[in-house]
């Protein structure tokens, strides 16, 4: 039997926990009229609170309400990837037989066959056009258009692209709707650039900590599908260990299945070894790539972030430990919250967003302990 966890970055488990909001919010967004703010969702969230794993799983639920999903993460070769998931996805819906489109003769300057552009379309047309024609083409078989992005990047002409030719396609009441999902402040500098500033219309999800009682009733009823026992303090423990993280629920999950067999009841040693085996692979997966993309600088203000006495650190504190003048550390902070590793919840406050970063910063390692 395979393990219902799965950890992996990129892909979807088996059950999406604690983001039900989220979803039905979507699929009700999808019910409305083209253009309604409610077709353009913005999902924001730190490192491993599960944005791509979400991505998934809307794209999915979206296919039960005739939508054909285009999902690409942001890049210079999106906009390409874009028409070419739309074309291979949606084809099987299309008849072969001729048609005209909104004043493009298939065969002509529209199709040559199924989703396939014409030599003078694919030549001649940009992304706005085409992506209007492949719209066009799916609505004569009720099928509409879905665009995902993930790790969304500001300040990008393909971005501004997509974001303009939406609002066109939208505001021309073609059957389509988008969701981007990136970490906060990269979604914050599209939301302020001028050029897509009607995207600030579109609903927003910041994506927090999963509740415990969520995470608490998913291990219950996975582990009982794995055949596994284990009290209800384990279960307590384990949910704890998470911190609310989605890829340390995952992690911790996967580790319990795979240091026990069928049958067997997870003791508190079983337990232990599951989250720090997690802990291990969290160093690996996530710490390791969040630091390595940060200055040597950056690293110094965020253990001085770290190493303050009250969580979130006082930016005065924080400042004083480094000497740093205010102007100075502004520059700091605004890249380690582009960065996705510290928010600001209130004035004159900062803490670290990733779970057990600052313990690992401070320590250089993170031992499995009761007080967690």
């Amino acid at each position: 039997m395979a393990n219902l966890f799965h950890p992996s970055f990129g892909s979807r488990p088996e059950r999406i926990v604690g983001r039900d909001e989220v979803v039905a919010q979507f699929l009700k967004g999808l019910e409305r009229e083209p253009g309604h703010r409610d077709r353009a969702t913005l999902i924001l969230g730190q490192r491993g609170m599960g944005k791509t794993a979400l991505l998934l799983q809307l794209a999915e639920e979206a296919k039960s309400q005739g939508f054909i999903p285009a999902r690409v993460t942001s890049g210079e070769d999106m906009l390409e990837e874009i028409l070419e998931s739309i074309q291979i996805t949606g084809s099987e819906f299309v008849s072969e037989k001729s048609s005209h489109v909104r004043g493009f003769s298939a065969g002509v300057l529209g199709f040559s066959f199924g989703l396939t552009f014409s030599e003078e379309v694919r030549t001649n047309y940009g992304f706005r056009t085409k992506l209007s024609l492949l719209c066009d083409k799916l609505a004569e078989s009720e099928k509409k258009v879905l665009l995902l992005v993930d790790e969304v990047q500001p300040n990008t002409d393909a971005m501004r692209t997509l974001a303009s030719t939406y609002q066109h396609l939208a505001g021309e009441g073609k059957e389509i709707a988008i969701v981007m999902a990136g970490l906060p402040g990269s979604l914050s500098r599209v939301l302020n650039d001028k050029v897509l500033t009607f995207l600030n219309r579109a609903r927003k999800h910041q994506l927090g900590p999963l509740p415990s009682g969520d995470i608490l009733a998913y291990y219950g009823d996975a582990l009982s599908r794995e055949k596994r026992t284990i009290a209800s303090e384990m279960l307590m423990r384990a949910t704890k260990a998470t911190k609310g993280f989605p890829y340390l629920l995952q992690l911790i999950g996967y580790y319990i299945v795979e240091l026990t067999a069928e049958g067997d009841e997870v003791t508190p040693d079983v337990l232990e070894q599951a989250i720090a085996a997690a802990r291990l692979e969290l160093i690996a997966d996530v710490f390791s790539p969040t630091l390595n993309a940060l200055s040597p600088r950056d690293i110094e203000v965020l253990r001085a972030i770290a190493a303050q006495k009250t969580s979130p650190a006082v930016v005065a504190e924080i400042r004083a430990a480094l000497g740093m003048g205010n102007s100075y550390f502004q520059q700091y902070r605004a890249r380690l919250i582009d960065a996705g590793v510290i928010e600001a919840p209130r004035d004159g406050a900062l803490s670290i967003t990733v779970p057990y970063l600052a313990e690992y910063l401070n320590n250089g390692d993170l031992k499995a302990t009761e007080t967690d």
